[in-house]
């Protein structure tokens, strides 16, 4: 499998589902080609599916927003989903806002313009009233080509899988299929845990309250 200086493009994850079928690979995207066109069809899916899932890659924790002049909170376009939080879990003393209280989902607009944060207690995309800023954890829907290798061979691997599967329906290559798809989950899986850094006293708030709630120094 050829690669780019360790990743993947996405031409290359298209002709690798390609391959899995015995089919020529295609010199670019636009080839014109209907099942190349199905092949990439797959894979965008595939990488939106797992991408929801919310990686350490594609995740912004703790990230602010600020309302707008008409008094909403507006997303980015590529936002999957978004949660009011504050970071690492605990209200420490250095955290911009403490908004994980805060009643909020992701909702398009009356206009149906934009995606914004819906204040749900109050019925309303206009918080006229609420707080100046708000924390939350976004999740983002990156391009292929922008995820890290181990993620990317997870997302790829899944849609050759589903690809072969609409193609050839062979239970034999179903089977196959599926244990190369496990071995790239837990690839990726590891991969995440080791870089985002976890720590079972500081990012889980009922951990860290009790191992730090005689601290003074602590900032609960």
């Amino acid at each position: 499998m050829a690669t780019n200086a360790g990743h993947m493009t996405k031409l290359q994850a298209v002709n690798e589902l390609l391959w899995t079928t015995g089919e020529a690979p295609v010199s670019s995207l636009s080839s014109g080609l209907g099942d190349a066109a199905i092949a990439e069809s797959i894979l965008d899916r595939v990488s939106r599916e797992i991408q929801l899932s919310g990686w350490h890659v594609n995740t912004l924790r703790a990230y602010e927003l600020s309302p707008s002049a008409a008094f909403r909170f507006v997303l980015p376009d590529d936002t999957l989903k978004v949660d009011t939080t504050n970071h690492k879990g605990g209200r420490k003393a250095n955290t911009p806002i403490p908004s994980s209280y805060i009643n909020a989902v992701m909702r398009r607009s009356a206009d149906d313009t934009m995606w914004l944060l819906y204040d749900m207690d109050n019925h309303t995309e206009l918080w006229a009233s609420g707080p100046s800023k708000l924390t939350v954890d976004l999740v983002k829907l990156l391009n292929f080509a922008d995820l890290n290798p181990a993620l990317q061979y997870y997302v790829w691997t899944k849609a050759a899988r589903r690809y072969q599967q609409g193609a050839m329906s062979s239970v034999n290559l179903h089977k196959l299929a599926e244990r190369d798809v496990m071995e790239a989950l837990t690839m990726a899986l590891q991969e995440d845990f080791e870089t985002e850094d976890y720590n079972v006293l500081h990012d889980s708030y009922g951990a860290r309250a009790i191992a730090l709630r005689n601290n003074p120094l602590s900032g609960v």
